[in-house]
């Protein structure tokens, strides 16, 4: 990761996504989110930027 690159929602996704159970579990905990109110925080970030992301596509 790049500390002087301002990243974007999906890019902040994508990474997550390729991290382990493990280290998704570390992000969720430093979020202070519970599993379920992490979901829902990404599923919420989907919809408010999926036209974004259709039009980046």
């Amino acid at each position: 990761m790049d500390l002087t690159h301002q990243y974007t929602v999906k890019e902040v996704i994508e990474i997550i996504n390729t991290l382990t159970l493990k280290d998704r579990g570390i992000v969720k905990n430093s979020l202070f989110l519970e599993e379920t109110d992490f979901e829902i925080l990404v599923k919420e970030d989907f919809k408010k930027y999926d036209s974004t992301f259709k039009a980046l596509a």
